[in-house]
């Protein structure tokens, strides 16, 4: 026997049948037709309809408490969190945050603490892989790993790659105070990673150009058109299409809270 409203079939139940879907005992009358000129389909359609919208008014109510929470839980405790975190406190550019979405993946070891773990720092590019690979969820790190990261891309035309090289060999030799903090940072890089002892004639096959970028792009914390760590205007077109200079937050060398602070003092 077929229910008389949905038309699904009914299941014997005792001396009568129930119809499970609408919810009706139908009795012992195999033959029971509507008494009325009731039109049940419609019935059926509107009940059908009525818990539709219960569900999607639950479903919605359900979402509302969760997503905040899911948010919350996915900005601080994941390493993709983290990583849009950084590029927003920083203001990344949308071309460098797109491309490093793309491009990258990040893995963070200890996503709750901040400082980090390593004397010089906590984290690795490996350009094998395309992973940012950082210790702990520290910002200095992680702007140091995506500047490697970004640098990996622009280091394809060989004359940004030289001319970031000279251009920092530039600021090294200038002596103009209001840039003492960058000339000191400079002259540690060039110090460690231009491998030339002669800096008028440079075989740039041995600069490790790389640690020409990313160690400034951390010095500047994203900050480098003006302020304490603010680069010489020459400069600016290397950190323009990673760093938006639009921060959220106050650098860590205005805060006197910076870990590695160490290498332009």
């Amino acid at each position: 026997m077929n229910c008389p409203i949905c038309g699904t079939e009914a299941i014997l139940q005792g001396e009568g049948y129930w119809c499970p879907v609408d919810r009706i005992f139908l009795g012992k009358n195999l033959d029971i037709k509507p008494q009325d000129n009731t039109d049940y389909g419609k019935v059926y359609q509107k009940r059908s309809k009525r818990q539709l919208l219960r569900a999607l008014l639950i479903g919605f109510i359900i979402l509302l408490i969760v997503s905040p929470i899911a948010g919350y839980l996915i900005l601080n405790y994941t390493a993709v969190g983290y990583r849009e975190k950084i590029f927003y406190k920083y203001g990344f550019t949308g071309e460098a945050s797109s491309y490093l979405r793309r491009h990258t993946t990040i893995t963070v070891d200890n996503i709750i603490e901040k400082k980090p773990f390593g004397f010089t720092h906590s984290g690795r590019w490996e350009p094998g892989s395309k992973n940012v690979k950082l210790n702990t969820a520290s910002d200095e790190v992680a702007i140091h790993e995506f500047g490697h990261a970004w640098w990996e891309e622009k280091r394809k035309d060989k004359k940004t790659r030289e001319g970031l090289v000279n251009d920092t060999i530039k600021l090294s030799k200038m002596t103009d105070n209001s840039y003492k903090n960058s000339i000191k940072m400079a002259k540690w890089i060039v110090a460690n990673y231009c491998g030339c002892a002669n800096t008028e004639n440079i075989n740039y096959e041995r600069v490790d150009d790389h640690h020409f970028y990313a160690p400034m792009a951390e010095f500047t914390m994203g900050k480098f058109k003006e302020g304490l760590n603010k680069l010489p205007e020459f400069m600016w077109p290397y950190f323009e299409t990673l760093f938006s200079g639009d921060l959220r937050v106050a650098p860590c060398y205005e805060t006197n809270s910076c870990y590695f602070s160490f290498r332009y003092q």
